[in-house]
């Protein structure tokens, strides 16, 4: 196939190169010093003996939906030893947040065929689960060769994606062919799947609605507590550039007649909080009107807005605020999972573009939780105490109604071994 052969070239091309393009990560915390041999496929932990499966979660959304899926399996098959691969440091710092044991981490490497073939000889799993829309050509067709059935679980594929696959048809049929099993999270992605070539693709639901409520590390926030007397919490979160400018200018305005307000803005990647304490200063706000979560959990008088440059800290600040709206949803990036929110009692304001959560969105616009709003004025219902109260009763309600695609998947993941004898 000229198209994967061209891939080949390309990602051999590159090698000489990748100190440099890892560096680059390094420098943006995105990697972790002295794991460059790991991106290369080799390994520094020795494979424990018995079975193994390998699940790959690139970031940290993949990483949220491996974790129930990982506990369900230590239960199903508690004999089978379980490594995770990611792609960020962020998303191996997740499964240390969540105190997850048992699981062996690596980071994956890149899309070399001898760097695959490394990592594949050195831990040699009995089946492989790829997460949501991982779809590297190199690992795929190695794994392959060696006889390990691969799974691709709670896959998603979003419109521009389709759009982009659909240029090269030919290679991604063949792509989507050396799955044993295709598993999506939704409807719209199965048909999307399926349109791109995929064969028998099953629908079992979402792995992030089956996970647990986001941790509250409420002794963390000791200090914070003690200072955050007689105000009231809005937290924007996962917002990206172009948002936060909006999310500000409504805040202001909001603050002349709730002056007891305060905002807690968490941009979904932590390390642009430079530019965005350049947003909040371009918005009239003083160096005293805003800390770092990095910097200091003290509320001092007269601060409004805590930048949550953190991860895994969410879960706190959804359980204390009363409304939340997400970001990814203003910006034409298709919005983030509500369900996090709504699982701890919020009402839920988004933009128009929600796409990549439609079913989400779309369950919780239909019970009366979650409010779509076209411009940040919009905002202004927070004033309404009664509509929040009711919309964060129906979302929790909702929240707490999806559930249970993490064992169908994980039976149909033990299955595979026997299917392929």
């Amino acid at each position: 196939m000229i198209t994967l052969s061209i891939y080949k070239i390309i990602a051999n091309f590159f090698r000489p190169f990748f100190f440099i393009f890892f560096l680059g990560r390094l420098l943006r915390n995105k990697e972790e010093k002295g794991n460059f041999s790991e991106r290369r496929g080799f390994c520094k932990i020795k494979r424990p003996q018995g079975k193994l499966i390998w699940i790959h979660a690139a970031s940290v959304g993949e990483t949220l939906s491996a974790i129930p899926l990982i506990d369900e399996l230590i239960k199903l098959a508690p004999d089978y030893n379980i490594l995770l691969t990611t792609g960020t440091k962020t998303s191996k710092d997740i499964l240390s947040k969540r105190g997850i044991k048992g699981v062996i981490h690596q980071y994956l490497p890149w899309d070399v065929k001898s760097y695959c073939v490394r990592f594949l000889s050195h831990w040699n799993p009995d089946i492989s689960v790829f997460i949501e829309s991982e779809i590297w050509p190199n690992i795929l067709i190695e794994t392959q060769r060696k006889g390990i059935p691969i799974a691709l679980v709670n896959a998603r594929i979003t419109k521009k994606s389709e759009a982009k696959w659909s240029n090269f048809k030919k290679t991604i049929k063949y792509l989507l062919s050396i799955f044993s099993i295709i598993i999506s999270q939704d409807n719209l992605s199965k048909k999307r799947l399926e349109n791109l070539g995929g064969k028998n693709i099953l629908m079992l639901g979402n792995l992030k609605h089956d996970s647990k409520s986001l941790p509250l590390n409420k002794e963390i926030f000791y200090e914070f507590e003690k200072n955050f007397i007689n105000k009231i919490m809005l937290v924007a979160a996962s917002t990206h550039p172009g948002e936060e400018g909006g999310i500000l200018k409504t805040f202001k305005n909001l603050l002349s007649t709730r002056p007891n307000l305060f905002l807690v803005l968490a941009p979904r990647h932590p390390d642009r909080r430079d530019n965005i304490i350049g947003r909040i200063k371009a918005e009239g706000f003083s160096d005293c009107d805003f800390i770092l979560r990095s910097n200091s959990l003290v509320i001092k008088d007269g601060i409004k807005i805590l930048i949550l440059d953190s991860i895994g800290e969410l879960g706190y600040f959804y359980e204390k605020a009363s409304y939340v709206l997400l970001g990814g949803s203003f910006e034409n990036i298709g919005g983030h999972n509500p369900i996090e929110a709504a699982r701890l009692n919020n009402a839920i304001f988004t933009g128009p573009y929600f796409y990549n959560f439609k079913e989400e969105y779309n369950g919780l616009i239909e019970c009366g939780g979650a409010k779509v709003i076209n411009s940040y004025d919009d905002l202004k219902a927070i004033k309404n105490l009664s509509l929040i109260k009711s919309m964060a009763l129906e979302s929790k309600n909702y929240a707490n109604s999806l559930g249970g695609a993490a064992v169908k998947v994980a039976t149909k993941i033990i299955g595979l071994k026997n299917e392929n004898k």
